[in-house]
């Protein structure tokens, strides 16, 4: 996976963040999974995901949670904090969130389906002072236990793995090795995702990650 950005920037992108949720929680009382969600809605998170420059080199902490608040709940955000970039477990917790996107080319959203914001706090003990990439083997684990997209798709639509390969034309043993994750869905040919989506009633974008 090839990052969206240069390396260069990632520690910018990353202490923005992290005190944009340092200063939504600790300063201004939000919810911390609630916020994510408004971080996510918002596009900031997408536009950060993208790379673009004005967001993640060009604003504050505070910029970008105005951002967030703004285009969340059209509120306007009065007053400052003096961002001291915090080592708290909140703090941690949206550094975090940023270095494993970057490293792992995931969604925010994908990333907070399976580590959510009480799961990412909860390994702040553990890996705030360890090198930052045993925090990516200890997250990509989390991903490796998780059901795989395709498996909650298909169970949601209520489907056995046989009725989804009959009516898609897709072996069974390929759609098993795509839900236990022993072959990698991201690398399938676009017809056969395509074939897939159609019986799912989804978007092929929805059964990657």
């Amino acid at each position: 996976m090839i990052p969206a950005y240069n390396h260069i920037y990632l520690s910018k992108a990353s202490r923005a963040v992290a005190n944009m949720l340092h200063n939504a929680v600790l300063e201004f009382g939000y919810d911390g999974n609630a916020f994510l969600q408004f971080f996510i809605q918002s596009g900031v998170a997408a536009q950060i995901e993208d790379g673009n420059p004005n967001y993640i080199a060009g604003k504050s902490g505070m910029e970008l949670f105005r951002d967030v608040i703004y285009v969340t709940t059209g509120e306007q955000v009065q007053g400052s904090v003096i961002e001291t970039y915090d080592r708290s477990d909140v703090y941690w917790a949206g550094w975090i969130l940023v270095q494993y996107q970057w490293y792992s080319g995931r969604s925010f959203q994908d990333i907070l389906e399976v580590i959510p914001y009480d799961d990412l706090l909860g390994l702040y003990d553990t890996l705030h002072e360890a090198d930052v990439h045993k925090a990516y083997e200890v997250m990509d684990e989390h991903f490796a236990l998780c059901e795989s997209k395709l498996k909650r798709i298909r169970k949601k639509r209520g489907m056995t793995q046989e009725m989804l390969a009959e009516r898609s034309g897709v072996s069974l043993n390929t759609i098993r090795s795509y839900e236990q994750k022993t072959k990698d869905i991201n690398k399938a040919q676009i017809g056969t995702l395509l074939d897939i989506a159609n019986v799912l009633n989804c978007e092929v974008t929805e059964l990657l990650g």
